[in-house]
């Protein structure tokens, strides 16, 4: 049996680690704070209860797709190379990938987190918040895309798109919100910048 599975121990490591740096980061305050991050925990909970737990997912797969994806067997530590036959070598290009979208996700969060928090009551153009309105949001979709290359379940990959609508409702907003409250100055604001990727073509 793959010693990687059926380590619930290290289901509640990891998701409480992911708890801890997304409650700290979002701080949510008002109801559809709360129900994002509702969202994104049980997103984060389903994952690594199928990556270090039960793994569902490669169950299924296996009676569709063959035995080499069966837990009992399956030794790749990715899904995607042994799902399309691919050559081993694939692994360590989907591991690399996901881990440097997973890491530039965290800290992008961070650090727009550092900037915004002693900027809350105004608006914030400082470091990061010069070129991105949203970067905690676009910390997580690359968290959300990297863990996905990493390590996809079928509850985790459909529900994705779903959970990145939720930040992309929750930044219209909150810039509707910054609108109302700071008016041309944010209006002049949202030329300058991406909402959730710089804009290169602005000087």
């Amino acid at each position: 049996m793959n010693v990687g599975f059926y380590r619930f121990d290290l289901v509640i490591i990891y998701t409480v680690f992911i708890l801890i740096l997304l409650y700290g980061i979002l701080r949510p305050r008002q109801k559809r704070e709360w129900r994002s991050a509702g969202i994104t925990s049980a997103w984060a909970i389903a994952l690594y209860s199928e990556m270090y737990g039960f793994p569902l997912t490669l169950y299924i797969l296996s009676s569709i797709f063959g035995p080499h994806l069966s837990p009992d067997q399956f030794q790749n530590g990715h899904v995607w190379a042994p799902l399309f036959r691919l050559d081993v070598h694939w692994n360590l290009a989907f591991t690399i990938a996901g881990q440097i979208f997973i890491f530039i996700g965290t800290l992008l969060a961070i650090v727009g987190w550092r900037h915004l928090w002693p900027h809350r009551d105004k608006i914030a153009r400082q470091g990061i918040y010069r070129y991105i309105r949203h970067p905690q949001y676009s910390g997580f979709i690359l968290f959300i895309f990297g863990s996905m290359l990493n390590w996809p379940t079928i509850i985790t990959f459909f529900s994705a798109p779903l959970l990145i609508t939720v930040y992309y409702r929750l930044a219209l907003q909150e810039e509707k919100e910054n609108l109302e409250k700071f008016g041309n100055n944010y209006a002049s604001y949202m030329k300058q910048s991406g909402r959730f990727f710089p804009k290169f073509s602005h000087k």
